[in-house]
């Protein structure tokens, strides 16, 4: 009954451990496939020393903004075409054209509001020397991006 007792026992805590280890395994894998999907993010982690509570949240950010991002990134392609259509058409400045110039500058204009807010957003999470550093780093990038035409926005 003591040999039962015990046997019974030794599994238990060797079925807990195997759990733990499998678990623990698996944790860091999702952390790994987290950053395999968004490499973009790797620098972050070593170039601003972030503890691993920030890098999950910047992450999550980053998550939650890259939907409202293509659509931007969309609708600045759609914009561009449409003035380049009515440019090509066309033989002078028509209303047609003017409009569509004005059009393509305010979803841009949108774009950079909304990509600033998301860069915002996430310095929050850091110390003010990760801030610093941070925005230097993305925000000249950001303010770029929204006027360089479709071609700078880049997604799977």
């Amino acid at each position: 009954m003591k040999k039962g007792l015990l046997i019974l026992l030794v599994a238990l805590v060797a079925g807990s451990a195997a759990f733990w280890v499998t678990r623990t395994h698996q944790q860091h894998g999702r952390q790994a496939v987290l950053l395999d999907a968004m490499p973009e993010l790797a620098w972050l982690r070593g170039d601003l020393r972030l503890s691993d509570a920030q890098f999950a949240q910047a992450c999550a950010l980053h998550t939650a903004y890259r939907p409202q991002c293509a659509v931007m990134c969309r609708r600045i392609a759609d914009a561009h075409a449409q003035l380049e259509s009515l440019a090509q058409a066309g033989r002078g400045m028509t209303p047609e054209l003017a409009a569509a110039i004005s059009e393509l500058a305010r979803v841009r204009a949108e774009c950079q509001q909304k990509m600033l807010v998301h860069l915002y957003q996430t310095v929050r999470l850091f110390d003010d020397r990760q801030a610093e550093r941070y925005l230097e780093k993305v925000l000249p990038a950001a303010l770029e991006a929204t006027t360089a035409g479709p071609a700078a926005c880049h997604h799977d």
